[in-house]
């Protein structure tokens, strides 16, 4: 127990170090792709969401969960943007109608994302290629189209190269918005009905890291001028790079937090030592078992005290004939109501013992039964007798 101290008090001191050490330790920066508007790691888009009220003072902006189906397949106002930026969109069938059937009547869809399900790019008669560098490039650069926005130096990018392009798209509806330093393009209008989608294929254009890299914010504005300024409202998709609403449950939002997640890691690491230590330490001691007495010969001795100071030989004679003549039955298959020559001759057969044998038990047997009173020799006497009969029968 003393030595169980001592490992306690050195766990504490340790534990106690270790904490004083990450409370002191610079916060690791984060490169996960998140592009969520609650990120600001490099690749969330925390200061893009804060600024569209400064880009769009007269707009609302609302933060949505919901799917494109659920968000705008009811929508039944107009000159409103629902913007997607995320890493990967998975849209449905549904997904996409909803979409269509949201734009055609006068709002606007801005979509940045490098992976694009096929269910909207075959809608859009569109398909996404990569730029293959294999690492040779450390960066990449973007222009806009239109002259008025085309800036005198391209948008550079050193952190992650934007090798994403548009290697197909409906070049009789579409407006080339924006290319790459290979002059292919990465961001388009298409018209549909009343409104128009906005196809960006490299949504890092967007994060943090990318608005506070020189002058790569002026790019970010100009691309979202391109949404009419008088808009209603702005819907600003979370559910492509979070999930539902309630999708982050408690242990992850703890695992995610560096304190809470050591801590927690710490408090399973500290029950696993005192489940390995002190468990062994507090189990009880299991008894020796010994192998299971056999009592049948103590109940026989018992039962036959019972009898015996009793003294009812009738009785114990009367259980011996009636056990006797159940065994014959369920043995030997014979009728024992009637016990005569023929029984006896029968069984003798059957039981492979002698007619004399057959015949001298079944006389004491007769006359037990036939006496209001059974002595001891009697009782003896047939004892003797269906011992011998049990020992003889096959």
């Amino acid at each position: 127990m003393k030595g169980y101290k001592w490992f306690i008090v050195v766990f504490a001191i340790v534990l106690t170090l270790y904490f004083i050490a990450e409370a002191n330790r610079p916060e690791p920066i984060e490169w996960d792709i998140s592009l969520s508007r609650e990120d600001k790691n490099p690749y969330g888009t925390y200061i893009l969401y804060n600024q569209l009220k400064n880009i769009f003072p007269n707009t609302r902006v609302q933060s949505s969960r919901l799917t494109a189906y659920d968000q705008v397949g009811a929508y039944d106002t107009v000159n409103s943007a629902y913007m997607l930026i995320a890493p990967r969109l998975m849209f449905s069938e549904e997904d996409v109608n909803a979409l269509l059937n949201y734009v055609v009547t006068g709002n606007y869809v801005f979509i940045s994302s490098g992976s694009i399900s096929d269910a909207f790019k075959d809608s859009m008669h569109l398909s996404v290629a990569r730029t293959l560098d294999f690492g040779k490039k450390d960066s990449s650069s973007l222009n806009f189209a239109s002259p008025s926005l085309k800036a005198s130096k391209n948008y550079t990018f050193q952190r992650m190269t934007l090798d994403a392009y548009l290697q197909k798209y409906d070049t009789a509806y579409s407006v080339i918005l924006g290319t790459n330093q290979s002059r292919a393009p990465v961001f388009i209008k298409m018209p549909y009905g009343e409104g128009a989608f906005f196809i960006s294929v490299n949504p890092l254009t967007f994060s943090n890291y990318f608005m506070l890299t020189g002058n790569n914010a002026e790019y970010t504005a100009k691309a979202l001028s391109y949404l009419p300024g008088n808009i209603n409202e702005i819907i600003w998709d979370e559910y492509y790079k979070l999930g539902a609403e309630g999708a982050n449950n408690p242990l992850r939002f703890i695992l995610n937090d560096p304190f809470l997640g050591w801590s927690f890691r710490l408090a399973i690491l500290a029950m696993l030592v005192f489940v390995l230590f002190q468990g062994k330490r507090k189990q009880r001691v299991i008894p020796v078992m010994g192998p299971l007495k056999n009592t049948t010969l103590e109940f026989v001795r018992t039962v036959g005290n019972v009898y015996f100071n009793k003294r009812d030989n009738r009785n114990i004679a009367e259980k011996k004939i009636s056990y006797f003549l159940e065994f014959l039955r369920t043995r030997f298959y014979v009728n024992t109501v009637q016990m005569d020559d023929e029984f006896a001759i029968m069984l003798a057969k059957k039981a492979g013992v002698t007619e004399k044998d057959v015949r001298k038990l079944m006389e004491i047997i007769t006359r037990v039964q036939r006496n209001k009173a059974t002595s001891d020799e009697n009782l003896l006497e047939l004892n003797e007798q269906i011992d011998d009969f049990y020992k003889k029968a096959k």
